[in-house]
């Protein structure tokens, strides 16, 4: 074989090798180690009820929900997301409920909505 020819075959071995190993590589972070994501994320990969909650109040008030807690700051709101059923709880005091108190559960009937507190 000539030098060229076996230029030309190495070169396609190393084409072919890199061709197959594209596809693997390409889908190689469906095999990783998935990483910790911000709460908002988190929440829009969750299926369920969305509801939004807005805190009325002037301090910024905590809410715990399936080992979560989310700060909503004054005068601001929060999109949660998560199965019918899930309790959210206050994780701080606010006007007309303790740390600790249910503030709802989610229900079918709640999707989309606004909830209010403080």
């Amino acid at each position: 074989m000539s030098s060229t020819t076996r230029t030309f075959a190495g070169s396609l071995a190393v084409l072919l090798l890199a061709g197959a190993m594209a596809p693997a590589s390409a889908n190689a972070s469906l095999f990783g180690k998935k990483t910790k994501s911000d709460a908002s994320t988190a929440q829009s990969q969750a299926t369920g009820i969305d509801v939004q909650v807005v805190n009325r109040g002037q301090i910024p008030q905590d809410l715990k929900m399936g080992g979560q807690t989310y700060t909503v700051q004054p005068h601001k709101s929060l999109t949660i997301k998560a199965a019918a059923g899930t309790s959210v709880y206050a994780d701080s005091t606010g006007k007309g409920f303790s740390k600790g108190d249910v503030l709802f559960t989610l229900a079918p009937s709640m999707k989309g909505a606004t909830v209010n507190f403080n």
